[in-house]
């Protein structure tokens, strides 16, 4: 069976490990220390041989936009904003209602799978979704579509197997879709730092004990809980796994498809990969990591291409100091072009906080031009071959899953190849209230091969990335510059400093990321604070500190800031405010009026409610106003208008109900 899977990096469709793990327990900033998630499914050992159960959640979910001028989506035909937009449901794919349903034939072997469904209403959803639910007339009740006719089964039928012997343990789990990863360099979703804010939840979000539970988590440990998707890659296929094997070893084995070559191909393509690993001692191990892709690009099966990875992982610690070490080749193969085998490079190394006051993670990686392998922890900015490979045809979303290609801004921690590195991240304590995360990375490209740039807002990234509805288009927005995928809508910026249109110059990253928080009592109630500051340039030479100057290709600066008051136990009060600055130079294309380059400003103000309706159930209410402008390139802006009727200011209004059950 096929599946679909329309999102970028983490695929985020739902699983039957969907339902999260509300517990407290440990949680680090870094990415390389203590593996704290905690899946849930099987929940826990049933008393009984077998048992059947079923439980799930409703998510009601909707967003109303107010523009009061038009803002261009896509030149080519002429699209724009509308006044007033109200959408109810997600349009990404996220089902509004969905029940797990899992069985324990015996005690060895489970199974499960998801029923789901989108929006009962009336708005015309075809053919996105089939037949909508209709209203029953009153005289006749049961002449229309039934409710069972608008379910559907969500990523297909999950069987788990897990066998105690003498020799080990051994699992298997066959078909659906399994959350899996074996290293940073062949399969796995980034997760970074945790410098994020919390302002406008994720349709993964969990329901907590109390509805302020996520603000404290990121107080006190640095991040809140994920589900059992968070830093894996969905598979379609078979998993065979062996632990606690004779002198400490344990291997996987797995076969099948991800989120990246999955869909409904008529071609065959497939993945084949695995790990073998050997504890020393704690959480040391050396292991070995291969991941190997097959596409055919004709149904004859005359012309394949795909990628070949194989690496060697270690990891060392003694005393607080750790080193995590991977260490590989990969190649990119083509029909057309015999690509080389290139290095791989990923390293970590931890300085425990009693050596130098606050503790240091060192990261150097450098990934060769010719390693591509999108369902690791980098990506492609090097292959246009390898982007082309990379889609996913889709009945519902557009025809393409993009990721920024070419040389990408990227998050401190995300690599990409045809670039090496070094970045270094923090965290610790001022006093009892206050608390930082910090991060500082500077990386070069190998070799010249992009005259592009593309880089995100993180100020009101989501609402632009809702302008566009039901597909992920590239080449929008006034200046068609704009590619829009999953929750965000990256920019391309065209470098002009070229021969010919050739690179001539390899370009140089330095970022820096700052993460605050802060807790206090005003009137005996729980405040909370957090600051996010992300601060990035792209120049053609080296530099060890950022270049704030007009050398810079392009200078990116955005600060954010969110607020929590609880006024009574079950409710939150929230505000949001952000600001962004983004500056190119002459080296980069000017507009053709006023002969300038880019020069954006974004700011966003927001106020909200956190309502907790008991202990599966809260409601979440978010409102912003928002405004981007680009001095030079004047299409590209979207700023309160004075109008007779007064001042108008675009806005947007969240609404999410969620109930587990």
């Amino acid at each position: 069976m096929s599946f679909t899977f329309p999102f970028k990096r983490a695929a985020i469709g739902l699983t039957s490990c969907l339902f999260w793990a509300q517990a407290e327990g440990q949680i680090t900033d870094s990415t390389s220390i203590l593996d704290w998630r905690q899946g849930i499914f099987p929940k826990e050992k049933p008393d009984e041989i077998y048992q059947i159960k079923a439980n799930g959640f409703y998510r009601f979910f909707a967003t109303n936009q107010h523009m009061p001028t038009p803002f261009a989506l896509d030149p080519a035909s002429g699209a724009v904003t509308q006044r007033n937009t109200l959408f109810i449901g997600d349009d990404t794919q996220l089902p509004n209602f969905l029940v797990n349903v899992s069985g324990r034939p015996s005690r060895n072997v489970s199974w499960g799978f998801d029923v789901f469904a989108f929006q009962f209403l009336n708005g015309v959803i075809n053919p996105a979704y089939g037949n909508q639910v209709q209203k029953p007339p009153v005289y006749d009740p049961r002449s229309t579509p039934r409710l069972g006719a608008n379910m559907g089964l969500n990523l297909g039928l999950n069987l788990y197997g897990s066998y105690y012997t003498q020799h080990g343990t051994f699992n298997i789990r066959l078909g659906g879709i399994h959350w899996f990863s074996m290293s940073d360099l062949t399969l796995g979703s980034f997760r970074g730092y945790n410098r994020f804010l919390l302002y406008e939840r994720a349709p993964w979000d969990p329901i907590g004990q109390d509805v302020g539970i996520r603000y404290r988590q990121m107080f006190e440990t640095g991040a809140i809980f994920q589900d059992l998707r968070w830093g894996e890659r969905a598979i379609q296929g078979a998993i065979i796994e062996g632990l606690s094997l004779p002198q400490d070893w344990s291997f996987a084995f797995l076969y099948g498809k991800t989120e990246l070559n999955s869909g409904f191909q008529t071609v065959p393509n497939y993945n084949l990969g695995g790990k073998l690993r050997k504890a020393l001692n704690g959480t040391d191990f050396i292991g070995f990591n291969t991941l190997n892709n097959v596409t055919w690009l004709d149904s004859l099966n005359a012309m394949p291409t795909g990628f070949n990875i194989a690496t060697v992982e270690t990891k060392l610690s003694k005393n607080g100091y750790w080193v995590h070490a991977e260490i590989g080749a990969g190649r990119y193969n083509d029909p057309n072009e015999d690509f080389p085998w290139g290095e791989a490079i990923n390293v970590k190394v931890n300085v425990p906080k009693t050596k130098y006051f606050i503790p240091i993670e060192v990261h150097y990686y450098r990934i060769s031009p010719y390693v591509v392998n999108n369902n690791g922890i980098f990506w492609n900015t090097s292959l246009a071959q390898a982007s082309l490979l990379n889609t996913v045809v889709s009945d519902v979303q557009s025809a393409n899953v993009l990721t920024p290609f070419s040389s990408s801004v990227v998050a401190i921690g995300q690599m990409t190849n045809n670039r090496q590195g070094v970045n270094f991240n923090s965290d610790f304590e001022i006093n009892e209230k206050l608390k930082f995360s910090v991060g500082y990375g500077i990386s070069a490209e190998i070799d010249a091969l992009q005259n592009q740039i593309t880089y995100s807002h993180f100020v009101n990234q989501l609402i632009r990335s809702r302008f566009w509805r039901w597909n992920f288009p590239a080449g929008v927005g006034p200046y068609g510059r704009t590619n829009v995928i999953y929750r965000d809508a990256f920019e391309i910026v065209q470098l002009t400093d070229d021969s010919l249109g050739t690179p001539t110059s390899t370009k140089k990253f330095n970022q820096i990321e700052v993460h605050g928080k802060y807790r206090t009592k005003l009137a005996n109630r729980n405040f909370y604070a957090f600051f996010l500051g992300r601060y990035n340039t792209v120049q053609k030479d080296f530099s060890v500190i950022p270049v704030f100057s007009e050398d810079a290709y392009l200078r990116q600066y955005n600060s954010e800031f969110e607020m929590y008051y609880q006024v009574g136990k079950q409710l939150f009060i929230n505000s949001y405010l952000g600001y962004e600055r983004v500056l190119g130079n002459y080296q980069t294309t000017l507009d053709t009026e006023t002969r300038r380059p880019l020069n954006q400003t974004g700011w966003g103000v927001g106020v909200g409610l956190d309502i907790g309706l008991g202990k599966n159930a809260g409601l979440y209410i978010r409102h912003r106003w928002f405004s981007f402008n680009d001095a030079s390139f004047q299409l590209d802006s979207y700023t309160p208008q004075d109008t007779p009727e007064g001042l108008k200011i675009p806005q947007e209004t969240l609404v999410e109900l969620k109930i587990f059950f």
